[in-house]
C-alpha cells in the first residue's frame, strides 16, 4: 500500500519525467515544423470539424488574442480556412484544409519516428519496462484529458 508521500514521489518524478520529454521534441523540431501549440489547434480543428475561434479558444485552453496569432500562421501556411459561419453571418468559422491534414499528419510521423528512435537506443529491459508501463500511462492520459475537458463546454 502506498502512502501519500509514496504518490506525491511518483506524481513529481512522472511530471518531471514527461516535460523532458515533451521539451525534447518541441527542441528537436526540424526548421519550418508547426509549433507544439499550432499542431494542437490543427489537430482539434481537424478532429472536431469546422468550428468557432472562441470553441477553440475554449477547448484548447488558450487565450483569444494567442488563437488569433496562431490561427493567422497557420492560415497564411493555407493549413486552414476561414468562412462564414451560416448560422450568424457576423461570425467566422475555421477548417482544416486538405494541405493542412496533410501537414499535421506529417507533423505527428516525424514526431512518432523521433521517439522511437530514442527508444531504440534505450536498453531493452527499459523498452520492455515502457511497454508494461505504457497501458497504465494511457489509462492516465485519458483520465486527466477528461478531467480537463469536464471544464469545458462540448461544443459538439
Amino acid at each position: 500500500m502506498s502512502t501519500e508521500q509514496d504518490t506525491d514521489e511518483l506524481a513529481n518524478r512522472l511530471r518531471i519525467a514527461v516535460g523532458k520529454i515533451s521539451r525534447a521534441m518541441d527542441r528537436q523540431l526540424r526548421p519550418g515544423e508547426m509549433t507544439r501549440t499550432q499542431s494542437n489547434v490543427l489537430g482539434t480543428t481537424i478532429r472536431r470539424g469546422a468550428m468557432r475561434l472562441g470553441d477553440l479558444a475554449e477547448m484548447e485552453n488558450i487565450n483569444p488574442t494567442m488563437l488569433s496569432r496562431v490561427v493567422a500562421k497557420l492560415d497564411a501556411l493555407g493549413y486552414i480556412r476561414r468562412m462564414a459561419d451560416p448560422s450568424d453571418l457576423r461570425a467566422a468559422l475555421i477548417e482544416a484544409t486538405p494541405e493542412g491534414v496533410a501537414a499535421h499528419a506529417q507533423v505527428r510521423a516525424a514526431r512518432t519516428e523521433l521517439l522511437a528512435a530514442r527508444l531504440a537506443e534505450l536498453p531493452g529491459v527499459t523498452e520492455s519496462e515502457l511497454r508494461a508501463a505504457l497501458p497504465a500511462l494511457e489509462l492516465l492520459g485519458g483520465a486527466m484529458l477528461r478531467r480537463g475537458m469536464a471544464l469545458v463546454p462540448d461544443v459538439r
